[in-house]
């Protein structure tokens, strides 16, 4: 016969397995909990990481066709025999200058800004509020050139239309005039948007390196 001694020592036993037992459950759950989130942290992120890198090259390869667009676009009004031929040249590309910063500065890739969410990318030594607004005082600057350009040159051709030459003189040599200006308006772009290439290179390298942590 089992006395009271022996059986409060079973029961003591049982229950202190039980309580083992059941925190290793709890501390397992808890290990499968931790792994669980730590792998939707990760797709989380991959996902951010792959939409803002294809993002950060879409732009790249844009602004650096822009930026070279541009160069040509200085060099062919630097060389500007100033006869209709030339100029009509120069305005075609001015208008597709104006689409492509049109497109630059859309904001329809602005949810890309969630991946600073997942990422510190913060790096106000290769891009800060200054260069922002450097950037964007030389995009108005450009478009505002380039809508007086056109004004001018409409006025020309309506005044060539209605051989006024005097008049289509005046607003040619009133085109004509914004180039110097336009000129330095685009070498402060391309300098910036220079910046900003380097800038973007290291957030795709950083995004790489962060994510290689998980």
């Amino acid at each position: 016969m089992i006395d009271i001694n022996t059986l409060v020592g079973l029961l003591s036993g049982s229950l202190a397995t039980l309580i083992i037992k059941e925190a290793i459950n709890v501390f397992n759950k808890q290990q499968d909990f931790n792994r669980e989130l730590k792998k939707i942290t990760y797709l989380k992120k991959l996902e951010k990481a792959e939409n803002a890198i294809a993002f950060y090259w879409t732009y790249l390869n844009r602004v650096t066709e822009m930026k070279k667009s541009f160069e040509v676009l200085i060099k062919a009004i630097n060389e500007l025999d100033e006869n209709d031929y030339d100029v009509e040249i120069i305005l075609e590309v001015i208008n597709n200058t104006s689409q492509r910063l049109a497109e630059l500065s859309s904001d329809k890739y602005s949810s890309i800004n969630a991946i600073h969410l997942y990422f510190d990318l913060d790096d106000n030594d290769k891009w800060n509020e200054n260069d922002i607004e450097s950037l964007l005082k030389s995009l108005a600057e450009i478009k505002s050139i380039d809508n007086e350009i056109n004004f001018w040159m409409d006025l020309h051709n309506n005044a060539n239309n209605a051989n006024d030459t005097p008049k289509a003189d005046i607003y040619w040599n009133n085109a004509i005039g914004l180039f110097p200006t336009y000129v330095k308006s685009l070498q402060s772009f391309i300098d910036t948007i220079e910046k900003n290439k380097k800038a973007s290179y290291a957030v795709v390298h950083s995004i790489k390196k962060q994510l290689k942590r998980y």
